[in-house]
């Protein structure tokens, strides 16, 4: 009788050490989080080195694909972006750097990041601007506006954005309000 009764208590044994352990579900929903931001810190050190020897565009592609492998909620994703765009502006491409920047606004709202977002879409719509594509000025300009009478916002965040856009070029500024 002992013999079957260790048999027993042995399987019931590793029946309840594996229960107290995570789901292999669970074990695999961390490692790619993990992965992901590994490839996405040394896809940005690569951009960074890319943007000291002076190559502007595969720079800008490797920030943006750094944003790709972040989180929504990471800021760094919105940076990257920002960065990405800076140097596409930079290389010459501004449609690159317009969709750069509203994909960093999209990214900052998501956070939460109300100022960020707005000040964001203001510098795209200051390209739009720039390539003479009003209906973009005005949807990026509106979004900024919208989000300056958010009352989420300080004081102080909404000042700043009402002033970015009054330091807007009139041609701009006007865009912006035809609508209203």
């Amino acid at each position: 009788m002992n013999a079957p009764f260790a048999g027993r208590a042995s399987i019931v044994m590793v029946l309840l050490a594996t229960a107290g352990l995570p789901g292999a579900a669970a074990a695999q929903y961390r490692l790619p989080t993990i992965v992901s931001s590994v490839k996405a810190d040394s896809l940005q050190q690569a951009a960074v080195e890319l943007r000291t020897k002076g190559r502007w565009r595969d720079a800008a592609r490797l920030y943006r694909r750094s944003a790709e492998f972040r989180a929504a909620d990471d800021p760094r994703g919105s940076k990257c972006l920002t960065e990405a765009a800076a140097l596409a502006y930079a290389a010459g491409d501004r449609s690159g750097a317009r969709t750069d920047l509203a994909h960093a606004a999209e990214r900052a709202l998501a956070r939460g990041d109300l100022r960020a977002a707005a000040l964001t879409y203001l510098d795209a719509a200051w390209i739009a601007q720039e390539q003479e594509k009003p209906n973009q000025v005005w949807e990026f300009g509106h979004r900024a506006e919208i989000l300056a009478a958010s009352p989420l916002l300080s004081e102080s965040d909404r000042g700043a954005i009402l002033q970015r856009i009054e330091r807007a070029p009139l041609a701009m500024r006007n865009t912006i309000r035809a609508a209203r």
